[in-house]
């Protein structure tokens, strides 16, 4: 038995190819997506971007406009990841305690403890150590202190 493309009857548009970019404009405007696949004589649409796919019918697709396609561009280039996400970049220094102070130095332990990478990692709690620092003498205490 041979195997032949059978084509589609003429009232019906042809299949939109999977991955192709598209404009769906069923609801009035136009709605930019990717063609994830074909099923049933629908179309699977996904945003360019990533998202929810939604079913459209043939007739309804159209190739995008020159300007679309500017926004299909932008949507579907990726942005390189923030290597330092740090607010200071990495340049605040680590405070040093007042000679003698067993507060201060409870609290650059602490500061330690805080700018280490990992889960334990709070930049915010490691700013009020090196504000609570700043504060001496520590009369009355901002920060209650435990041992880490």
């Amino acid at each position: 038995m041979s195997t032949r493309a059978v084509p589609p009857p003429p009232n019906e548009p042809p299949p939109t190819p999977v991955g192709a970019f598209v404009a769906d404009v069923s609801h009035g405007t136009a709605r930019l997506g990717r063609v994830s696949r074909s099923q049933a004589g629908k179309g699977y649409v996904r945003p360019p971007g990533g998202g929810a796919e939604w079913v459209a019918s043939p007739e309804n697709l159209r190739a995008p406009t020159e300007g679309e396609w500017s926004s299909i561009r932008i949507l579907t280039t990726r942005v390189p990841p923030a290597l330092v996400l740090s607010a200071d970049h990495e340049l605040r220094p680590r405070p040093e305690p007042v000679p003698g102070c067993t507060p201060c130095s409870y609290l650059v332990r602490w500061f330690d403890h805080y700018m280490r990478r990992g889960p334990q990692h709070d930049e915010s709690a490691a700013v009020d150590c090196v504000v609570e620092i700043r504060n001496h003498p520590h009369d009355p205490p901002k920060m209650r202190i435990t041992k880490p």
